[in-house]
């Protein structure tokens, strides 16, 4: 009797462990661009090394977008479609920027990656709704 309680329950901390591990590649790699994406909305745009910490921090991004990506099912093709259609908008917004500083340019940038964050983080959201 004790081996055969013993036995279940390894069988049963094994089957749950496995349950956690289950989770697609995409939740791992969503949560690496979510903390991508937050360390570049963390910047402040008002500092003198702004443009430097967006370009660095977009660099980052654009790598943990492509493993999304690549992670990720048609299931979530209208979110990344988003994405991608507002990074391009931010990362043309912050290259304006970089070339021609102005208290507008750099209200574009603001602008375009309050968009991006909307974005990603419905992606996010999405994406973390089947993990």
């Amino acid at each position: 009797m004790k081996l055969t309680l013993a036995l279940t329950t390894v069988l049963l901390a094994v089957s749950l462990n496995a349950c956690s591990e289950d989770k697609p590649a995409v939740c791992g790699s969503v949560d690496d661009l979510k903390t991508s994406v937050a360390d570049v909305t963390d910047i402040d745009v008002s500092s003198s090394s702004a443009l430097a910490d967006l370009q660095s921090g977009l660099t980052a991004v654009e790598t943990s977008l492509a493993t999304v990506k690549a992670d990720a099912t048609s299931e979530f093709s209208a979110q990344l479609g988003a994405v991608e259609t507002s990074y391009a908008a931010l990362k043309t917004s912050v290259d304006t920027a970089k070339t021609n500083a102005s208290p507008a340019s750099l209200a574009a940038a603001g602008s375009a990656l309050s968009t991006f964050g909307t974005d990603v983080q419905t992606l996010i959201n999405d994406v973390q709704d089947t993990c």
